[in-house]
């Protein structure tokens, strides 16, 4: 018989039993109730009280039948999860911070005192179970109805204890569109370089929640503003070049743009990511000859910039190769579009891009920020009438799964020769021929092959059709 799922609801209902059997204070504080006020689902759930969390957590999911909690005994906290819903048990506390570290000293305290440590005031509400009573001391209820960031105390205190807190506030403004109150804004500038002492994972981790958010560009656009773009991510700050008239030169309002064009169409955080860095090479490749502004071969700059960003977001190596290939063939399904290309170079096109052609159309169809509607229109057309002939080949030849016969190992045994470049053009010369049927693709054959064209193929240097745009796509 399938198992009852609990909700967070009965939990709490669960923890106000316990609390009344055992006639203990407990609270229900921070984000639960902020969401709740915001009429938004939670799936963590925080309790606070002034007696030891560690027992209490151990008590309540022994009389509830829970699964055992996990302690963590240096800051007095325990966590249960049960099904995706996490219960953080806290001993009330207060810190205090050493200079070089946002790891705090801690000490028992009041649930005041609780409350006053906490990075903002909608996150400063607490509960009583047994009573009922809201304690809000610091007016967060006030400010979550304001659509207002502000800290509980001197936000030039609240930052400097612990300086990630300037990305927390900018998750939640990007979150739940709110607007970061006037001295909290300063207090987030004027501590912006300690944000240099957190972690790569703690930095990282805010990074990719703002991504999840629907709008992530106020997230980026604040981050610019605090002055903290330049020191965690100077690869998009550099996208406000000024070195040029040119139409085009605000590429960061672009990216911006492209970014929340892409959030509409997905909520794959990777493919969000690749259209944040998807021009982070034209600052590098800017060229202005007779006029003119170009940035030839920015996709392959970005690529490998986008590399390095990946390794600093803690991104693994499969989703980091998925977001560099979408930087690197970003400016292709409009050149194709353009082109009215053969069936074979359509052919040649899915076999590089395989399963990752959804996302690659997203990217390119977000990438049109023209404020000419017309041409938006002109070029989704471009795009549709492009995306269904690669439908209608794919369908016929499953060239998105297409995989050659023999692989770069066979032909290093073959030809003699060491691993490098020289197999990939050797594999991708065969590739070509096998796609534009003037080989089958049988192992048996294919050796042959390389055998009676054993000079030739030695001779072969980088043929790879490359598509560049001397425009700035940002244009179409």
């Amino acid at each position: 018989m399938k198992k009852k799922r609990i909700e967070s609801e009965e939990i709490i209902e669960k923890m106000r039993e316990f609390a009344l059997k055992k006639n203990i204070q407990i609270y229900l504080v921070g984000g639960y109730i902020r969401d709740k006020i915001l009429k938004r689902k939670s799936k963590d759930i925080d309790f606070v009280m002034e007696e030891d969390a560690l027992q209490i957590a151990k008590e309540f999911a022994e009389m509830f039948s829970l699964p055992s909690p996990i302690f963590y005994g240096r800051f007095g906290t325990a966590m249960i999860e049960v099904n995706d819903i996490k219960l953080e048990f806290a001993t009330a506390r207060k810190e205090s911070y050493p200079e070089d570290s946002r790891k705090p000293f801690v000490e028992k305290a009041s649930i005041y005192e609780d409350l006053k440590r906490r990075d903002f005031t909608i996150n400063a509400i607490a509960q009583n179970l047994i009573t009922g009573e809201i304690l809000d001391p610091f007016n967060g209820r006030i400010d979550i109805k304001k659509k207002i960031i502000r800290t509980p105390i001197d936000p030039d205190k609240t930052f400097y204890d612990d300086p990630l807190r300037i990305l927390r506030g900018v998750r939640f403004a990007t979150k739940f569109k709110f607007e970061v109150e006037p001295n909290t804004l300063e207090g987030m500038k004027k501590n912006k370089e300690r944000i240099k002492i957190v972690s790569e994972e703690r930095i990282a981790d805010e990074i990719m929640k703002i991504l999840e958010c629907s709008h992530p560009s106020i997230g980026f656009e604040l981050m610019d503003k605090i002055g903290l773009l330049e020191i965690i991510l100077p690869e998009i700050a550099n996208l406000k070049e000024q070195r040029t008239d040119h139409p085009c030169k605000d590429l960061f309002s672009h990216t911006l743009k492209t970014l929340d064009n892409t959030s509409k169409l997905t909520k794959n955080v990777y493919i969000r990511l690749s259209a944040l860095l998807h021009d982070i090479g034209k600052p590098y490749t800017l060229k202005i000859e007779k006029g003119k502004v170009s940035f030839h071969r920015h996709e392959f700059v970005g690529e490998k910039l986008a590399y390095n960003i990946c390794k600093r977001l803690k991104i693994g190596e499969e989703n980091s190769r998925f977001i560099g290939k979408l930087i690197r063939f970003h400016l292709r399904p409009h050149l194709l579009a353009k082109e009215n290309p053969t069936d074979s170079a359509i052919r040649r096109f899915i076999r590089e891009v395989g399963k990752d052609m959804k996302a690659l159309f997203i990217i390119a169809k977000s990438d049109l920020t023209s404020r000419n509607p017309q041409k938006i229109k002109e070029a989704l057309t471009r795009l549709a009438k492009l995306e269904e002939r690669i439908k209608e080949i794919n369908k016929k030849d499953k060239l998105s799964s297409f995989k050659l016969a023999i692989n770069g190992f066979d032909i290093m045994e073959i030809l003699k020769i060491p691993q490098g470049k020289k197999v990939g053009i050797i594999k991708e010369h065969l590739e070509n021929l096998v796609v534009e049927n003037k080989l089958p693709n049988k192992k048996k054959i294919l050796k042959k092959y390389i055998i009676e064209n054993k000079e030739k193929l030695l001779s072969l240097k980088n043929g790879e059709k490359r598509l560049h745009g001397e425009r700035c796509d940002s244009c179409l």
